[in-house]
């Protein structure tokens, strides 16, 4: 197995590029390219996949070992570059060719951007609403291949929820900052807790880059900075507080490798996301919605395109976003309407039947996403197809 494909970021069990790229690290191994992880990697993984990976953590020690001589690096291989905002991705590292795998956010691409984009030899897209933006553009190498969820982990039988007794618990996860909207989400639930005393709030929001939180204050129903934790990055629960949410009302999850989050998922009810945009279809509400949770999605953006396959309850009422500065492109972003958020959770409240009913399709729709099937249409997207 010689023909080597590079992966220029972390993989991680830990947050969504991560999970990402151990797992097209997997399908790379199966379909007879040996991945080389480019950046250190922070993993977590069952000893079969230990085992499967053990060439591609080798390989990328060694190749590690020689960039680190060198302020630039140039290989004769493929590389995969992770693409963000304003269609950037570190040049430090040139592959033969350097192929592109996007999740931006922010709309504004000026011709130095699409010129960037326009390089590399093909740019793989996380959603229908990020594609159209670079089609508009005049793009030809973008493609559209979607995340995936692990059968493993989410498609078990639900467990009894025994570690809140008497609670409906609402889930809501993804790392604290404006983009995802927690203040959304918060301001939606606590209009449901003055009715629903018996609810609570179980969060997922810590974010390992506590710097990009700040902007949390833009939301408009946000009430403070996030502050440093003593035991983690950002202290989640006194941020909630501060928004006149009942410490009973609320409880995070903190860090946890991606392995254990199923679990606790099983424990909730329904589960909420309220971002404001999600240039791809948002990993975490992909699991929710693969556990057979009802679950509540903001109708904009990369979310648009799991409500129009997948069972859910959407967030119909969209405001427009508005820009804090002439770079932030914020076309197709949207405010949910906390009203809106409480009526939807009342639903799952009250008409648990038609919940469950709703999840199990849900479930059942979601067998489709598998992190194998995804991954080897991304293959075949990206032309790694085989070992020639």
């Amino acid at each position: 197995m010689t023909h080597l494909v590079g992966i220029n970021w972390t993989l991680s069990s830990f947050h969504g590029w991560g999970v990402l790229g151990v797992n097209l690290a997997l399908a790379l191994l199966r379909a007879g390219r040996l991945p080389v992880p480019l950046q250190e990697t922070s993993l977590s993984l069952t000893d079969a996949d230990w085992h499967q990976m053990q060439p591609a953590l080798e390989a990328g020690t060694e190749i590690r070992a020689l960039m680190t001589e060198a302020s630039s690096f140039a290989v004769g291989f493929p590389v995969l570059q992770p693409v963000g905002n304003a269609l950037r991705w570190d040049e430090r590292v040139a592959g033969t060719p350097d192929l592109g795998i996007t999740f931006f956010e922010n709309t504004h691409l000026d011709a130095e951007a699409i010129l960037r984009g326009q390089s590399l030899s093909c740019l793989i897209t996380g959603s229908r609403w990020a594609d159209d933006l670079l089609l508009d553009r005049g793009f030809t190498n973008s493609r559209v291949c979607y995340q995936g969820i692990d059968p493993r982990l989410y498609f078990h039988t639900p467990a009894p929820k025994t570690r809140f007794p008497g609670r409906f618990v609402v889930f809501s996860g993804g790392k604290l900052e404006f983009r995802k909207g927690q203040d959304i989400a918060l301001e939606g639930f606590k209009r449901f807790h003055a009715r629903h005393p018996d609810s609570l709030l179980l969060t997922a929001w810590q974010n390992p880059w506590p710097d990009s939180a700040a902007n949390i204050v833009r939301g408009r129903f946000a009430k403070a900075t996030p502050q440093a934790g003593s035991t983690a990055p950002l202290d989640i629960e006194a941020w909630v507080s501060a928004h006149d949410l009942p410490k009973d009302a609320h409880a995070e999850i903190g860090f946890l490798a991606h392995g254990l989050l199923p679990d606790l998922l099983r424990q909730a009810d329904a589960a909420l996301f309220t971002s404001r945009a999600e240039s791809g279809t948002n990993l975490m509400a992909m699991e929710a919605l693969a556990l057979g949770l009802p679950t509540i999605l903001s109708a904009n953006t990369g979310h648009l395109d799991l409500i129009a396959s997948v069972p859910c309850l959407a967030l119909r009422d969209q405001s427009p976003v508005t820009p804090s500065m002439a770079e932030d492109g914020v076309a197709g972003w949207g405010d949910s309407d906390p009203d809106e958020i409480a009526a939807l959770l009342e639903e799952a409240y009250a008409q648990r039947t038609r919940m469950d009913e709703m999840g199990r399709a849900a479930a059942k729709a979601m067998q489709h996403w598998s992190w194998e099937r995804r991954m080897e249409v991304m293959i075949e997207g990206l032309g790694l197809r085989g070992a020639g």
